[in-house]
């Protein structure tokens, strides 16, 4: 029978040993090597464990790594706020007994959610890499929150407004400002809503900012400070230039038509001697005596002619008590504009006589305006002219072109017809068929053309027919003394017998091609030279 008290023995003595031998004996059991953090506990396994007990170790965990177990309690930073890390056993995310350098940390940077943290990412920080804000060899969670830990460089106000950057600026970018200017003693209304901050607060200072108007409008005092420093006496924040002032109820001179959008300085002339309290004459004349043309001719009674909607239009009617009834652009015209100096004095309702200045042609085409121009416009626009009466009718393409494209002033008679004078930038052949562009082209399209060479005294055919014309036409073209093409003036590079048969190639060659020769008509020319050889001999 088998002794089966023995092992339980072994046990007894293996539990009731001295510590260094109990210590030995957990090592024995130990599944591997520490990491390197925990190498300093590799034998004091109770650090890590409760000897014996099969249950969660994450108190121990917490007793060592106090800042996560705080942070566990009080629900803040990653292990706080994640659900499973706060639920779960440590070991769960952080094993051991890898080996001195297992990774027990798998963190992954581009999956990882930073809401888990107290700091959530948001507008322009969703954008910035992860080590703008976590510096090499820094624990993650020691990273500042603070802005001004990152923004220092930004802050273009030198600490003066503190260091809490996000009591006016937020995460959607850096100038994207929060900033309520109503918490102050000095709400924006209206037209300061939308102004920039520097234009009140110089220099970035933001401290005993002066809040009287006239402090920023002083420069905007158009009355040179005769109404006082209380801006807000008339003025509203809505818009500068709408007053509370109502010049028809404080005052006896009721403003009707162009009077109404006619800054005050016009009849309120601001001068250091004028007081406020003295009234302004009220008479036409005493505002208008610089718009009167008549030179007093006509009286001081504008209103006569005149009227408050506008001083150009008056209720004098020129058709009716002149001989010039004003018709088309005449209507709209002023009066000066044919009434010049003496009113008295009729004017001359020749056409020249008034738009003689804007006689372009420079008297070439007379000075009968109306035969071309009307009442309606001068200008190009209703002009009644037929260029089908001059030398140079208009057909094709030409019909469509613009009239500067001829005529580069108004002095029509000025502008050249030869087509080369317009064309000379369309000339591929650089002069060399000459300037008589119209015996191959026409006005439909310059690209349409039509020439037949058996016309000239080169009939081309064999192999010349489809040559390009720049093959033998080269320099430009003399008109009074005609090319006179000889076979090698081209083919001399193909004369194998190097001139001894002379320069005219079409006594043996045809056109069909310069290898090919006409027999008949070689023999002949052969047998010539060689009679006239022996002549000589």
């Amino acid at each position: 029978m088998k002794n089966t008290s023995l092992p339980l023995v072994l046990l007894i003595l293996l539990l009731c040993c001295s510590t260094a031998f109990a210590i030995d004996a957990e090592k024995l059991f130990m599944p591997g090597e520490l990491i390197e953090g925990h190498k300093k506990y590799e034998s004091q396994c109770k650090q890590c464990h409760v000897r014996l007990r099969d249950v969660t170790q994450k108190q121990l965990c917490m007793d060592c790594h106090k800042p996560v177990g705080k942070d566990v309690q009080k629900k803040k930073g990653f292990h706080g706020k994640n659900k499973k890390a706060n639920s779960s056993n440590c070991t769960i995310c952080h094993t051991d007994h890898k080996g001195r350098d297992a990774r027990i940390i798998w963190l992954e940077k581009d999956q990882f959610d930073h809401k888990h943290t107290d700091f959530p990412l948001r507008g322009k920080h969703l954008r910035v890499e992860c080590n703008d804000c976590h510096e090499k060899d820094i624990k993650f969670r020691d990273a500042s929150s603070d802005c001004y830990a990152c923004h220092e460089g930004d802050d273009s106000h030198k600490t003066k407004l503190g260091k809490k950057c996000g009591n006016c600026h937020n995460p959607k970018g850096w100038t994207s400002e929060q900033f309520d200017h109503d918490k102050t003693d000095f709400t924006l209304e209206y037209s300061h809503k939308r102004l920039a901050c520097d234009l009140c607060h110089v220099g970035k200072k933001y401290k005993e900012t002066p809040k009287d108007c006239v402090a920023c409008h002083a420069i905007r005092d158009v009355h040179n400070k005769r109404f006082g420093d209380k801006c807000q006496d008339c003025h509203v924040e809505k818009k500068w230039n709408k007053t509370r002032f109502e010049h028809n109820r404080d005052t006896e001179f009721e403003l009707k038509g162009k009077h109404l959008n006619v800054s005050c300085h016009s009849c309120h002339t601001v001068t250091g001697k004028t007081s406020s309290k003295k009234k302004v004459p009220a008479t036409c004349y005493s505002c208008h005596r610089l718009d009167d043309i008549h030179k007093e001719k006509n009286g001081k009674q504008c209103d006569d002619c005149h009227s408050e909607n506008s001083w150009l239009k008056t209720s004098f009617d020129h058709d009716k008590k002149t001989e010039f009834p004003l018709k088309g652009a005449h209507r709209d015209a002023s009066c000066q504009a044919c009434h010049k100096t003496s009113s008295k004095k009729k004017p001359d309702k020749a056409c020249y006589s008034c738009h003689k200045h804007q006689d372009a042609h420079k008297k070439q085409q007379g000075k009968q305006c109306d035969s071309c121009h009307n009442e309606n416009t001068w200008w190009l626009k209703d002009v009644r002219y037929d260029h089908e009466l001059t030398n140079f009718p208009l057909i094709g393409q030409h019909a469509v072109t613009g009239c500067e494209s001829c005529h580069f002033t108004s002095a029509f008679k000025d502008a050249k017809s030869k087509c080369n004078d317009c064309h000379h930038d369309d000339d591929i052949h650089k002069l060399a068929l000459g300037e008589e562009c119209q015996e191959c082209h026409n006005p439909n399209n310059w690209l349409i053309w039509e020439f037949d060479h058996d016309q000239t005294d080169f009939k081309v055919e064999g192999a010349h027919d489809g040559l390009h014309c720049h093959r033998c036409h080269i320099e430009p073209l003399d008109k009074d003394r005609q090319p006179d093409f000889l076979c090698m003036d081209c083919h001399h590079r193909d004369d194998i017998h190097n001139g001894n048969f002379g320069s005219d190639c079409s006594k043996c060659h045809t056109q069909k091609s310069f290898s090919s020769i006409n027999i008949s008509s070689t023999i002949k020319y052969r047998t010539k030279l060689l009679i006239r050889s022996d002549e000589e001999l």
